[in-house]
């Protein structure tokens, strides 16, 4: 099994017991994906498929953040790009609190 072939399995199995949710993203089987300086890049073949995850991409937002696989989706139609997602999870992405919040004012 390749590398592709096993975050495809990854994301789509977080939804095996949701049937609604799983066609939402059911198309994400006929892409590419990769990994690359925290970005999921989903290659599609066509600009209909890139539209129909376009539309269910909560649905993949979630267990990539969950499973914190990358911090961004690029979405791409054979190459070129599309559309990029930022992954907002607690401590990974664009909620990470800075240190400015961890301070306790004990010193300050």
């Amino acid at each position: 099994m390749n590398f592709s072939k096993q975050l495809t399995s990854l994301i789509l199995g977080f939804y095996r017991e949701d049937p609604e949710q799983y066609r939402a993203i059911s198309t994400l089987q006929h892409c590419q994906l990769s990994r690359r300086w925290g970005t999921l890049r989903i290659n599609c073949t066509d600009a209909r498929t890139a539209e129909d995850l376009i539309r269910g991409i909560e649905f993949i937002r979630e267990p990539v953040a969950k499973l914190r696989l990358a911090r961004r989706l690029k979405i791409l139609v054979n190459g070129a790009y599309s559309r990029v997602f930022p992954i907002n999870a607690p401590g990974y992405g664009i909620d990470y609190p800075s240190a400015q919040q961890g301070r306790t004012g004990f010193f300050f």
